[in-house]
Formats: C-alpha cells, structure tokens, sequence
C-alpha cells in the first residue's frame, strides 16, 4: 500500500479489523444498502454505511460518544457489513455498481453513512457522481470534512446534501450559514437555539433548505458528552490526511 488518502484510511480499518479479532482481507466486498436503521426506516430512507472512527480522518471529541461503536452495529455482524461496504468503495466499478443497485432497490432517499464519513476526495467525488445519475434520488449526509466540502463544493450536483457536523477538529471552518448538525444534551436546550430536531427522525436532515439540524445525545456514552467539542491530538498518519485534504484544489 502507499500513502494516498485510501492506502492510510485503509491502513486503519485493517488495524481496526485486527483489533476486534476480525481478518479485514477475509470479508469480502459488499455494495449492498441497508434498510436495517430503524429510524432511517420508518421515514424510508435507506443508508450506506462504512466503518465509524477509522474512516472518519477528520473526527474530534464525538469519536467519544459515537453511536456507532455501540449496540448492534458494533456486535461483528454489524461490523463486518461496514468493513464490506468499505473495501467497496474501493472498487473502480463501486459508481456503476452502487447506481444499478439503488435503482433496484427503488431508493428515494439515502443516507450516505450512519457510520464513517468521506475518507477521501475522490470518494466524494464518487458519490457525487452516483447523485448526478440519479437525480430523482436525495442524497444526503452528515460529514465532518468540511476541507472537502468547501474545496469540492461546486461539483457537487444538488440533490446531495451535506451537513457540516460539529465535534471534530475542523469545527473552527465551519460555515453556519450552511447546513449543519450540533449534538445537544437535552431536548430543551436543542429547541431554545432554533434547531430542528433529528434524534427521532433525519427528515429534517435529508430535507432540503433545512440548515439548523440538532441531535440530543444517546446511547450508553451519554455520561462521555460534556457538551464540549474540541479535537484531541491526532496521530501521525491523520496528520497526513489533514495536509492532503489541504491540498485538494
């Protein structure tokens, strides 16, 4: 492997892999979406998922209280399904792939991950070329890139939505005035700053002309959220990525 973007976030999904007991080169690549997100479910809207943490280059303080290193996507079913989903984005076919399959499975909204984030800017770039295929399908996601985001922000077709999430260690470029997603402690907290409310439904988020999104925190991390959103010190290798990322043109 070499030191692109791809070769360093893999590189940290087979440690991840290794980690937990699993062998990364074992799973095999899987494109298939998921309708198995309850919440997602109930407002038909399917998802594409991807590894949390070790996908995620850009995570801050929320990789302490992420949803999806605990319950049942974290159990190795779970896991594994996302490390699949991962190795196929890595695919040089992943964009006709992943296009043939949301038309059959008849996608009207899809979320691009409930776990893990835009790794890559040519993974990005692969999606928004799935949207611009589709363009009676909404994309939309959460994504703490904001570097890409910015930088890649007028080849991305308008029925992909991406909001700009707090809680990881490029908040300070984030654009408010964007659409944007804010994790609260309390209900009551999230409706006094005019957000609107996604913890039990993402169809304010998936909507478009929605920018103001907010969360109430949950899950059995509840008691690691201190409403704080700093970045920890990073590693070396997402050092890297951050420099790369800086020079997307």
């Amino acid at each position: 492997m070499g030191d692109t973007v791809s070769d360093i976030v893999e590189q940290a999904v087979r440690k991840q892999c290794t980690e937990r007991g699993f062998d990364f080169d074992a799973i095999p690549a899987n494109h298939r979406i998921s309708w198995g997100n309850g919440k997602l479910k109930a407002d038909g809207i399917a998802s594409f998922n991807i590894p949390p943490v070790s996908t995620c280059p850009a995570r801050g303080a929320c990789q302490k209280f992420c949803y999806a290193t605990q319950g049942q996507q974290w159990m190795a079913s779970g896991y594994k399904r996302r490390v699949a989903g991962f190795k196929a984005t890595l695919d040089t076919d992943f964009v006709t792939v992943m296009t043939a399959e949301l038309i059959s499975e008849r996608v009207k909204t899809l979320r691009i991950h409930d776990s893990g984030d835009f790794y890559s800017p040519e993974y990005l770039l692969k999606w928004a070329e799935i949207a611009r295929r589709l363009p009676n399908v909404q994309f939309y996601a959460y994504t703490k890139q904001v570097i890409l985001l910015k930088r890649l922000a007028s080849q991305l077709p308008e029925n992909l939505k991406l909001i700009q999430s707090l809680g990881g260690k490029l908040d300070h470029l984030i654009d408010r005035s964007l659409p944007h997603a804010r994790i609260f402690a309390t209900l009551d907290e999230l409706q006094s700053a005019g957000y609107a409310d996604a913890s039990e439904s993402d169809k304010p988020a998936a909507t478009r002309g929605v920018n103001l999104i907010g969360l109430v925190i949950h899950g059995n991390k509840k008691k690691q959220f201190n409403g704080t959103q700093g970045a920890p010190n990073e590693s070396r290798n997402l050092q890297s990525i951050s420099r790369t990322l800086s020079n997307v043109g």
